[in-house]
């Protein structure tokens, strides 16, 4: 009678089969292991995993991750009661502020030079200092961003930011003394811009560090420095003498460069005589081309009291029109205007009082 015989199995098979068991259980886990581990705790509760008392911490969420981000920057700059924009304003402000003064003797921004290269970084585009962030992207492609400051490191580098402002503000008032100048008026200006920044890192600060509010900044504020510039500019009367071959150029011009003084508190006088006179002359030319085209040149120059050209200015350039000579020189006349309101020759005298801070 024959045997039955029963095979056993080869060693190698059978320990080749649990592996490739395990590794199929391992492969089909994954996404829900990943996936449970993957989110982070301050998705669902931030305040757990960044408490009030240490952080400033919001959370937003979108499509994709600049979506997210924007929103979580904007609910960031809710909490300083402000928005986003004014904050990215005033740190481009401070950092045009430092740029301005590079080079100069009598202010120097030593300790915050580095500012402005700080808020142009990707974590800090909102224009705040020591923003941290953090991203998830769920399953389901949704973005969520935790964006967050911690109270004391920020509260920190704002109160130095305050500290060496507020010493640079103080020096300038006390040099500007109280004459009828534009040495003087020129230092309480740049002290009342810089205190416009001043004031709101102050309201950041007094977010972050609450005890802050009794530590308001020794100058004041920027109202108060404004109201000293602006006695200082009613000391100051500026003669106007423009000249141009059209009359009806000359009176809308004239008027055009006694706003812009105006507005920045000066006294005019369009008969041309004050404590400084500007001198101007304004040429307008046709030009035959396919197009009509009018070129315009413009020269002015400030005269101090004693009859010395103490600023500068000269522009040259064209306007074109298809179909009109009248109206491409209407566009230039229209140039020269807004050169005197709030371009060229605005920003160039703007800069100009900048230089006698040195």
């Amino acid at each position: 009678m024959g045997k039955i015989c029963f095979l056993k199995p080869f060693p190698i098979l059978t320990e080749f089969c649990k592996r490739f068991i395990i590794l199929v259980f391992f492969i089909s886990a994954v996404p829900f292991l990943s996936h449970a581990q993957a989110a982070p705790a301050w998705v669902t509760n931030a305040e757990r995993v960044y408490p009030g008392s240490e952080w400033i911490a919001v959370t937003a969420q979108g499509n994709s991750r600049p979506q997210a981000e924007a929103g979580a920057m904007n609910a960031l700059a809710r909490v300083f009661r402000t928005n986003i924009e004014s904050i990215t304003q005033a740190s481009q402000q401070f950092s045009q502020i430092i740029n301005n003064t590079a080079g100069s003797k009598n202010v120097s921004f030593e300790e915050n030079s580095n500012f402005f290269l700080e808020v142009n970084t990707s974590t800090n585009v909102s224009g705040l200092i020591g923003v941290q962030i953090d991203v998830y992207t769920a399953r389901n492609n949704t973005v969520h961003v935790c964006a967050r400051m911690n109270r004391i490191e920020c509260a920190s580098r704002y109160s130095s930011l305050i500290n060496e402002n507020s010493k640079i503000i103080n020096r300038l008032l006390a040099a500007a003394g109280a004459s009828g100048t534009f040495e003087t008026y020129a230092r309480l200006n740049f002290a009342h811009s810089l205190a416009q920044v001043t004031d709101n890192f102050q309201n950041i600060l007094e977010v972050l560090d609450p005890s802050a509010v009794n530590r308001k900044p020794s100058y004041g504020s920027a109202n108060a420095i404004k109201v000293k510039m602006l006695e200082c500019a009613s000391l100051i009367t500026i003669g106007i003498a423009l000249d141009t071959e059209v009359s009806a150029d000359k009176t809308l011009l004239t008027r055009a460069a006694g706003s812009f003084f105006k507005d920045l508190g000066f006294k005019t006088d369009e008969r041309g005589t004050g404590d400084y006179v500007l001198r101007a002359n304004v040429r307008f030319e046709d030009l035959s081309q396919n197009v009509f085209s009018c070129r315009y040149i413009f020269d002015a120059s400030i005269y101090s009291r004693l009859g010395t050209s103490i600023f500068s200015f000269t522009e040259n350039d064209r306007k074109s029109h298809r179909n009109s000579a009248s109206e491409a020189r209407r566009l230039a006349v229209q140039s020269v205007e807004n050169s005197f309101k709030e371009e060229n020759f605005a920003k160039e005298f703007n800069s100009w009082l900048n230089t006698m801070l040195e």
